[in-house]
C-alpha cells in the first residue's frame, strides 16, 4: 500500500513540473506571438503583415512533413524505453536520419509547387523561410517529453524568443523591414533547434548509429497515421490562410491570424494539460484522473469563449491596434472553437491515444481534413471562395473533429464506462 502510494506522490510531483515548464514554454510561445504580431501589424501595415503570414501558411506544411508526428508517437516509445540505453539510441538516431531526409525532400517539393501555383513573386521569400526546417530537424521534444524532463527546452524558448522579440524591435522599424523579420524568425529557429540538441546530447550521451532502411521504414509506417493525424489538425488553420490570402486578399489574412491567435492563446491551458500529464497517463493508465480532466478541461472551454465573446472588440483593439478592431465579429464567430478544441486535445491525446485507440484518434483527423478538402472543392468549381464561407467552413470542420473523437471514445468505452475495453 505504501509503495503505491509513493508512486502515486512521485506521478503527482511529476505532473506538477511538467506543467510547470510547459506552462513557462506556452506562455512565452503565446505572449511573444502576441507581441510579435500587435507591433509587426502596426509597423509593417496589414498587407505586408498578412503577405509573410500567408507564405509562412504554407512553409508549416513542410515543417509538418518534417516533424512527422514524432512528438506524440515517439514520446510515447521513450516512455516505454527509457531505461533501455540501445534502445534509446535507436529511436533518437532513427529520428534525426528521417527527420534530416524529409527536410532535403521538402525543398525538392517545394521549388516546383511556387512555379506550380503562380507564386514566383515570392520564390526568394519561400526558400529562406523553408530554412525554418533546420530547427525543426534538430528540436527534439519528442525525447524531453518522454523522459518527463522539460527544463532544457524551456530554457531553450525562452532563449529562442527572447532573441526573436528583441532583434524585430531593434531592427524592423518601418513598412520595408519585413524581409528582416523573415531572417530573424529563421535565426531565432536555428538557435532553437540547435540549443536544443546540445541538451538532447547532454541528458543522453547517446550514440548517433547508422540506421538499416528496414528500421526506418518501420518508423515511418508507424508514424504515418500520426502524421496524417498532424498534418490533418493544422491542415484546417494554415490551409484557411493560405486560401484566404490567394483567394481573397491578403489584409483579411491579418484579420483572420489575429483572431485565430486570440482563440489559440486559451487553447494553449489544454496544450499544456495534454503535454503534462500524458506520460502519466500512458504509464498507469490513470482512466478515473484522465475522465475527470476531460470535465474539467470543457467547462473551462466554455468559460474561456464566454470571456473572449464579451470583450471580442477590446481585445482586438488592444492587440492590432483600432485598425483591427474591424474584425472583431470574426473573432465572436470563432469562439466556438475553444471547447471544440479543447476535446479534440485532451479527448485525443489522454483518452484516445494513451489508451491505445491510435488509429481511431486519427481516424478522426483525417476524416475532418478529408470533409474540408471536399468541401473546398465544391466551393472553388462553384466560384464561391469568399472569405466568410472558408471561415464558417473553418469553424464547422472543428466541430466535426470534435464530435467524431467523442464518438470514438464513447464507442471504445474510454468515457462513460466503469471499465475499460478488455478489463474483466
Amino acid at each position: 500500500m505504501f509503495a503505491k502510494l509513493q508512486i502515486i506522490k512521485n506521478n503527482n510531483k511529476s505532473i506538477v513540473r511538467n506543467f510547470f515548464h510547459i506552462g513557462i514554454i506556452k506562455f512565452v510561445n503565446i505572449l511573444s506571438k502576441y507581441l510579435l504580431i500587435g507591433y509587426l501589424i502596426r509597423v509593417l501595415g496589414e498587407e505586408n503583415y498578412g503577405t509573410i503570414t500567408w507564405v509562412d501558411s504554407f512553409i508549416q506544411y513542410f515543417l509538418i512533413l518534417i516533424n512527422f508526428g514524432f512528438d506524440l508517437y515517439i514520446s510515447k516509445n521513450i516512455v516505454e524505453n527509457k531505461d533501455d540505453k540501445a534502445k534509446i539510441d535507436e529511436i533518437i538516431s532513427s529520428i534525426y536520419t528521417i527527420k534530416a531526409l524529409l527536410f532535403l525532400l521538402s525543398f525538392i517539393l517545394l521549388v516546383p509547387f511556387i512555379f506550380i501555383s503562380g507564386t514566383q513573386a515570392y520564390f526568394f521569400l519561400f526558400i529562406v523561410m523553408m530554412l525554418m526546417g533546420g530547427g525543426e530537424v534538430l528540436f527534439p521534444i519528442w525525447y524531453f517529453q518522454g523522459i518527463e524532463k522539460m527544463k532544457p527546452i524551456t530554457i531553450v524558448t525562452v532563449i529562442a524568443r527572447v532573441f526573436l522579440v528583441i532583434g524585430t524591435f531593434v531592427l524592423v522599424v518601418n513598412n520595408d523591414h519585413g524581409f528582416r523579420y523573415v531572417v530573424l524568425l529563421v535565426i531565432s529557429n536555428l538557435i532553437w533547434g540547435g540549443m536544443g540538441f546540445y541538451f538532447l546530447k547532454k541528458e543522453s550521451n547517446f550514440k548517433f548509429l547508422k540506421i538499416p532502411l528496414k528500421t526506418l521504414l518501420f518508423y515511418l509506417k508507424e508514424g504515418y497515421l500520426f502524421f496524417l493525424g498532424k498534418f490533418s489538425t493544422l491542415f484546417l488553420n494554415f490551409g484557411t490562410i493560405f486560401l484566404i490570402g490567394y483567394f481573397c486578399s491578403k489584409s483579411l489574412v491579418s484579420g483572420f491570424d489575429l483572431a485565430s491567435k486570440i482563440v489559440f492563446a486559451f487553447v494553449f491551458v489544454y496544450e499544456v494539460i495534454q503535454q503534462a500529464v500524458f506520460p502519466s497517463i500512458v504509464r498507469n493508465k490513470r482512466i478515473t484522473f484522465m475522465r475527470k480532466l476531460v470535465l474539467l478541461t470543457f467547462m473551462m472551454g466554455i468559460i474561456f469563449a464566454l470571456i473572449t465573446y464579451c470583450f471580442s472588440e477590446k481585445i482586438m483593439g488592444v492587440l492590432g491596434g483600432n485598425e483591427m478592431t474591424k474584425y472583431s465579429y470574426l473573432l465572436k464567430q470563432m469562439v466556438i472553437l475553444i471547447p471544440a478544441i479543447g476535446i479534440s486535445n485532451i479527448v485525443g491525446s489522454c483518452a484516445l491515444v494513451a489508451f491505445g485507440s491510435l488509429k481511431q484518434y486519427n481516424f478522426s483527423l483525417i476524416i475532418s481534413c478529408l470533409a474540408y478538402m471536399s468541401i473546398v472543392l465544391f466551393l472553388y468549381l462553384f466560384d464561391q471562395m469568399y472569405f466568410e464561407n472558408l471561415i464558417f467552413l473553418r469553424i464547422g470542420v472543428d466541430i466535426l473533429m470534435a464530435c467524431l473523437i467523442l464518438f470514438f471514445s464513447i464507442k471504445n468505452k474510454i468515457l462513460f464506462s466503469h471499465k475499460l475495453p478488455g478489463q474483466n
